[in-house]
């Protein structure tokens, strides 16, 4: 309080202690401390204590009184505390406690959005390289499409250079078909084949022949497989040369490869049979030319019933190429097969040949 008063009333001051002490509790004490304080110290009057003087003196005891009491209140609350006064002060100190648990979450929030902000800026970044990407995506997909526009235009222009191609290579098949059936044609009359159907009663056949038919390839017959040691050596190895020479001149029109060549067919052939070992090559070379024929006859989509009758399963392979007769399948458009001669010779139209 001596703080407060001005420096006229430091000799008082002592004085106004006393008086704020004992307002409430003596009034004769707080009577002549007043009385001290306006006569002075020692009772000598204080030259410069006037009417304002006192105002401010009746001021600052107003204002130390208040502060006792209010001190008073506090020491009485501390001691006796108020159920009223305690609940408020618990729920203050809640609120502050919630208010520090508050101010900790905004802090982890506040980290939580700057690691957010973060993690956008990266995530901007990667949007940005991937519509980076995606622009060169969408360039390389237009140079893509304009190549796909040209090789379609390259292809369209090759589909019809193809069409007009294949249109002459079936010309060419055509043609190469029509001129082996006529190479064909005339191998089969120089050959002179007939084939009899009848009982071997004709003249060609020898006395002892026992041949149910009579095949003949230049007026030479050929007999039967069962029945061939019947017949004399030579019309027999006769027949049976000519008869490998006519399916060797076939298969060089047709550019056909048998299983067993020529030259090995007539390497086992010998002029007569009399030892055993050559009518075993005899009855060799006769079967595998039967099995070359089938194969001939296999290629061109024509299956084999009989293989005893050599001429006669040749001839029936010939007699089916003339009339287009064939079973199988066969790759007909290919110039290396032999069944292009069961092609038809009509010119197809464009729209057959895609």
């Amino acid at each position: 309080m001596s703080a407060n008063l001005p420096p006229s009333f430091k000799p008082i001051a002592h004085y106004i202690k006393i008086a704020n002490e004992n307002a409430s509790r003596d009034p004769v004490i707080y009577y002549w401390s007043l009385v001290c304080m306006a006569l002075g110290s020692a009772f000598s009057p204080i030259a410069s204590f006037n009417e304002s003087s006192w105002r401010r003196l009746q001021k600052t005891i107003l204002v130390e009184k208040e502060s006792i009491e209010r001190r008073d209140s506090l020491r009485d609350s501390i001691d006796n505390p108020d159920p009223e006064s305690m609940e408020v002060h618990l729920k203050s100190e809640e609120i502050a406690a919630e208010i520090q648990q508050k101010t900790v979450n905004c802090d982890e929030l506040r980290a939580k959005i700057a690691a957010i902000n973060a993690k956008i800026l990266i995530g901007k970044r990667k949007t940005a390289e991937i519509d980076e990407k995606l622009a060169k995506k969408r360039e390389d997909e237009g140079k893509l499409e304009r190549k796909v526009e040209q090789y379609e235009k390259v292809n369209g222009e090759n589909s019809e250079r193809k069409t007009k191609e294949k249109r002459v290579i079936s010309i060419m098949i055509r043609l190469l078909s029509c001129r082996k059936l006529a190479l064909i044609e005339e191998i089969f009359a120089i050959f002179k084949l007939k084939i009899d159907g009848g009982p071997a009663s004709s003249r060609l056949a020898p006395r002892n022949c026992n041949c149910q038919v009579i095949d003949s390839i230049r007026g030479i017959h050929l007999p039967q497989l069962s029945y061939i040691f019947n017949h004399p050596e030579a019309q027999t190895y006769s027949a049976l040369q000519n008869t490998i020479h006519l399916f060797d001149a076939i298969c060089r029109i047709l550019n056909f490869a048998p299983k067993y060549s020529t030259e090995s067919l007539m390497t086992l052939l010998k002029s007569t049979w009399k030892k055993r070992a050559d009518r075993e090559k005899f009855v060799d070379s006769m079967i595998a030319l039967g099995k070359n024929i089938s194969q001939l006859r296999e290629a061109c989509g024509i299956p084999t019933m009989a293989t005893d009758r050599t001429l006669g399963t040749l001839e029936e392979w010939h007699r089916f190429v003339i009339q287009k007769k064939t079973v199988f399948e066969r790759p007909i458009q290919s110039v290396f097969s032999p069944a292009n001669l069961m092609i038809d010779m009509n010119i197809i139209g464009k729209n057959q040949l895609k």
